[in-house]
């Protein structure tokens, strides 16, 4: 039987996440989409692969390593179906076979970004990590358009290895690509902060706080910053001046969940330290 492949199966793939991420369906509906087109065509080697694919999103390993098996036996491209494959068996644990999947997928095609992250991924597992940190960095570097939590997944992982230079050096680079997004100023953010790299962290709050459309948040965690940095005075100062703004918000403005737990954060800060007793014992 022929293994000629009439489509582009990376498009597929992304096709079909596109859906499911957008909510055109849920997991069941998604199926049974699919499931009435290979009603019509049980045989289509596309319409099993877009399936198994839906499994995979879904965690159901097995069913879609069926689904593949008959993909492939309806004609599609054995090394295609390799990128598939490899994610489901990666989520059933079982990581050897799935890094051999994965290999010959990439060995086989250019585009084979995606595969390269949940190589990387199946490597780390695997404890091979100096493969896993090469395959986030080919990732990353392939990447067209980067997405938050792969920039993440990456600096953690290198972060892990105690390469927090490097890790610090992809957050930088994610939030110049993608811009002042939370959770990669948050993250990059906590970095800083373990390395002790108070000024860089307190240069981030300021720009994010620019941008974003309540400076609260952001007030209170220079403040923290400053506390944490061990500059009591400038902590101080920063404290009363999210406290004074607060209250000056209008009545239901301050009267929200978010700012009523705000202000007794900075209420709570600024109190004084309790006075220490000192009890003096006498000599017998």
């Amino acid at each position: 039987m022929g293994r000629k492949s009439s489509y582009s199966f990376l498009s597929l793939i992304f096709i079909s996440f596109a859906t499911s991420v957008l909510g055109h369906g849920t997991y069941h509906e998604l199926i049974e989409e699919v499931d009435n087109e290979l009603a019509l065509r049980p045989n289509d080697s596309t319409l099993l692969t877009r399936r198994a694919f839906i499994h995979v999103e879904h965690e159901d390993w097995k069913t879609a390593l069926v689904d593949l098996e008959r993909a492939l036996r309806s004609g599609a491209n054995e090394s295609d179906l390799s990128y598939l494959r490899g994610r489901a068996l990666a989520s059933g644990g079982l990581h050897e076979a799935a890094r051999e999947e994965l290999d010959r997928y990439i060995a086989t095609h250019a585009d084979a970004g995606m595969a390269r992250l949940e190589r990387a991924r199946v490597l780390s597992k695997l404890g091979v990590h100096e493969a896993s940190l090469n395959d986030y960095r080919a990732f990353l570097k392939a990447s067209t358009q980067m997405e938050p939590e792969f920039v993440i997944e990456t600096a953690e992982a290198m972060a892990a290895q105690g390469l927090h230079d490097e890790a610090l050096s992809v957050l930088a680079s994610g939030i110049k690509q993608i811009g002042n997004v939370p959770q990669l100023v948050l993250k990059a953010l906590e970095f800083e902060l373990t390395a002790g790299r108070f000024d860089a962290s307190l240069e981030r709050v300021e720009a994010i706080q620019k941008v974003m459309p309540r400076p609260e948040p952001w007030m209170a965690k220079r403040a923290a910053i400053l506390t944490q940095a061990g500059r009591p005075d400038a902590a101080k100062a920063a404290w009363t001046t999210l406290r004074d703004h607060l209250l000056a918000l209008p009545n239901l403005e301050r009267g929200s969940h978010a700012m009523s737990r705000l202000l007794e954060e900075a209420q709570q800060a600024l109190k004084p330290l309790p006075q220490q007793t000192i009890t003096i014992i006498s000599k017998p």
